[in-house]
């Protein structure tokens, strides 16, 4: 019966309706713990990776334990990040330590045993036939997962002799680490409330420096149980930190020249589709993994999904990233004004059918300057899609509206001819350029084709006058900012923050009033302009790939 219970499938233990039956995990603080993060700097020749149990019977849908560990396995996307990890440390040099879990034909003659000791003896998890016969190991559930095998194999890796419960007090772990002068550890792998925590806890009281990558560990979950949770509640009550495996390879990648270019930058392929909507072509930019969690981007104006062709490799090894262009801008569509209805509601509209026809469920959500009324609308409308708000230079709060909105607000007060001229230069090169160029630093790194691509789509016929009709219905964006703050306050997306502090179009006194109704928001502001990214791209895509890494469960 034990053994039926831990290998079949098991439904998930129900929770209140309306509840999730289980929380969703990050490696970072809980924003509710008051718990210190003293950090890890790494030291390279002092640190390593150490990976317990990286077996088939954990691992593997084959293995005897899938039935218990694969829910988990999956949405932590354990096996990938540990390929990560593993490639990671490699190309940076690091010394890679196998803790590993074998139990030899005397190990089932003890005379006691722990609840889950007693499980894994009774259905032969990592048996061998004994410590020097390999008859049978290959392709077993004791063996590595197949496609580490390049890894742990190389001659490089440091396989140390078995523990046999739980914790490294039963194998020559630390010795191995010792010898080797390591004093700072990247620990993951299996099980998370099991092997690693042990591992953790004994390493601690041997005197290493700890860090825990709970998205490259997974555990049991039974109905009432959840050994994940468990785990990641004393990793970060114990561990000098946690780290999402992105962190972590980040973290890894910059100790020298011989590592890779971090998972965080080498991004995937951009794939450039377009799909009809309300009978619009509407153009998108895509990459990344179609089973990962999605990372939907809006533009602003006057650009296009071209402004995120940066961030975009910078997440998609780990998310699926789409950046739609709206109608009229960049590469979708420009139907007539007299076949479409330029209003920010019907563009949220679009984008709303947009992701339904791609099947996209949930996302994490990006807004920046027209994306907000069309973001934080579509996040309105269906909050329970919405798993993260990252809002950069987007507003939603009257704090951010000043002087350059003058010209605009008469236009709204008055629609005459004249009103409407007065912001005609606002359609042109030199408005373009002071867009991007206005409050940076160094004006040297904003590359041109940002404002000569820009002006080619406003030049398009009769383009000029549909940004004319969006400059008009923007009236509608101010009275909507109640409705969208209420959301925000009802709903508490965690949302991350950023600003440029010499943006004029939304002053960055816009990004601290979030903080009203979003008091957990995270909120940074970078010596930039209005399009932040183009000057500060590197650090805002550090904050995101953080951010993202502790608020989306990837699976």
């Amino acid at each position: 019966a034990a053994t039926a219970f831990l290998t079949a499938p098991i439904a998930e233990a129900a929770g209140p309706p309306g509840t999730q039956a289980s929380l969703d995990h990050y490696s970072g603080p809980r924003q509710d713990a008051a718990i210190p993060r003293p950090g890890m700097t790494l030291v390279k020749g002092r640190v390593a990776l150490v990976v317990t149990d990286p077996q088939n019977d954990f691992l593997s849908v084959k293995g005897v334990a899938w039935g218990a560990v694969g829910q988990s396995v999956k949405e932590n996307r354990t096996v990938e990040n540990l390929d990560l990890l593993f490639k990671a440390a490699k190309g940076a040099e690091v010394p890679v330590f196998v803790s590993p879990h074998y139990y030899y034909h005397h190990d089932h003659q003890w005379k006691f045993e722990g609840a889950l000791e007693a499980l894994m003896h009774k259905l032969g998890m990592f048996d061998r036939k004994g410590a020097l016969d390999l008859q049978g190991f290959t392709g077993s559930g004791a063996d590595w997962l197949e496609q580490y095998k390049p890894y742990i194999n190389d001659g490089k890796t440091i396989v140390t002799s078995p523990h046999k419960v739980f914790g490294s007090q039963t194998n020559d772990l630390v010795l191995q680490l010792r010898k080797a002068g390591v004093t700072q550890v990247i620990l993951a792998g299996m099980s998370a409330n099991l092997c690693v925590e042990s591992h953790m806890r004994d390493l601690i009281e041997e005197g290493f420096d700890v860090v825990v990558v709970p998205n490259a560990t997974a555990a049991a979950k039974f109905p009432g149980f959840d050994g994940f949770e468990a785990a990641f509640v004393n990793y970060r009550m114990i561990a000098s930190d946690v780290w999402s495996t992105d962190e972590a390879v980040l973290k890894l990648a910059s100790l020298g020249p011989s590592a890779p270019a971090p998972t965080a930058v080498l991004g995937q392929g951009v794939r450039y589709r377009s799909l009809k909507v309300r009978g619009v072509d509407v153009h998108y930019r895509e990459a990344g993994p179609v089973d990962a969690p999605v990372v939907l981007l809006m533009h602003g104006f006057p650009t296009s999904s071209h402004m995120y062709r940066n961030l975009i490799p910078a997440l998609a090894t780990r998310y699926r990233v789409i950046a739609p262009d709206f109608p009229a801008f960049g590469s979708s569509g420009q139907p007539s004004a007299k076949d479409f209805d330029y209003t920010f509601e019907n563009l949220t509209r679009v984008i709303d059918e947009f992701t339904v026809a791609l099947g996209v469920g949930s996302y994490a959500l990006y807004v920046m300057d027209y994306g907000a009324p069309v973001g934080l609308r579509l996040a309105m409308w269906h909050p329970e899609r919405v798993r993260a708000l990252i809002i950069q230079d987007a507003n939603a709060y009257d704090d951010g509206i000043g002087p350059f909105w003058d010209p605009f607000k008469a236009y709204w007060a008055n629609d005459t001819a004249a009103n409407r001229d007065r912001l005609r230069p606002f359609l042109e090169i030199d408005a373009q350029k002071w867009q991007f160029l206005h409050g940076v630093r160094d004006t040297s790194r904003i590359e041109p084709d940002n404002w000569i691509l820009a002006q080619a789509g406003l030049d398009r016929p009769g383009n000029k006058e549909i940004q004319l009709k969006l400059f008009y219905d923007y009236r509608t964006v101010l009275p909507l900012y109640p409705k969208l703050q209420a959301y925000l306050r009802e709903h508490q997306p965690p949302a991350l923050v950023l600003w440029g502090k010499h943006d004029e179009i939304f002053l960055v006194a816009g990004a601290y009033a979030y903080k009203r109704d979003l008091p957990k928001a995270e909120i940074h502001v970078f010596d930039t302009g209005h399009f932040a990214l183009e000057e500060q791209g590197g650090p805002m895509a550090d904050r995101i790939v953080e951010f993202l890494g502790r608020t989306l469960r990837t699976h």
